[in-house]
């Protein structure tokens, strides 16, 4: 399978000029995300949610997976969850950042999850991330990653570990070699890439990798 895309209830921007959707991706709407793909004439493919915020059902033609309204899960976790438990190799957010900072705590806990779950599961060469108009953000653990940009944008790496041990960047402005990163002090933030491109390693670690744009 090619990537999961899921829309989540608060998004900054358009989705289509987020996501670039094609027609091999499979479309989940966290709940009231599925008011704003209907705004821009998407349809998904599912819709997963306790529907606390809906006003209007979905068609009868999308499948929906409807959870009671208190649970211990957000409704983005479970799309995460179902995402991460088939053969998807990358799961796009679209949204869930820059609204209630809770929200974004938790979507951020979220794709942590993920990551733990496919690491316990020995699951390999997949990929998690979360998109607005403005944010791209990822997790490396115990790996690598070459992430695309543009000269003079920034980025910014956070431990999202109590550590991130050897924590090694390329083509960018102020370079770390081995660096010993905390999740008590902010060192690796409004970093900048010098090219089309950089290249990113944690030997140990989860590493929250933010490319934004001012």
């Amino acid at each position: 399978m090619n990537r999961c895309i899921i829309i989540t209830a608060f998004i900054n921007g358009h989705i289509r000029d987020i996501a670039h959707i094609s027609k091999d991706d499979y479309i989940i709407c966290a709940d009231g995300g599925y008011k704003l793909a209907k705004k821009e004439g998407i349809i998904p493919h599912l819709v997963i949610g306790d529907f606390d915020s809906f006003t209007e059902s979905p068609e009868l033609n999308i499948p929906t997976i409807i959870h009671p309204v208190e649970k211990d899960d957000t409704d983005t976790l479970l799309c995460i969850k179902y995402a991460a438990e088939r053969e998807f190799r990358e799961i796009c957010l679209v949204g869930g950042m820059g609204g209630r900072l809770d929200h974004t705590i938790s979507n951020l806990q979220s794709m942590a999850w993920c990551i733990d779950f496919w690491h316990s599961n020995h699951i390999k060469n997949k990929k998690i991330s979360m998109h607005d108009s403005q944010n791209e953000v990822i997790i490396i653990m115990n790996g690598s990653a070459k992430i695309a940009g543009r000269p003079g944008e920034k980025i910014s790496l956070i431990s999202y570990s109590d550590n991130c041990i050897n924590v090694t960047t390329k083509k960018l402005k102020w370079e770390l070699t081995n660096a010993h990163l905390t999740s008590s002090f902010a060192l690796g933030i409004s970093n900048e890439f010098l090219t089309s491109e950089c290249e990113i390693s944690v030997e140990s670690g989860k590493l929250l990798v933010i490319r934004s744009i001012d």
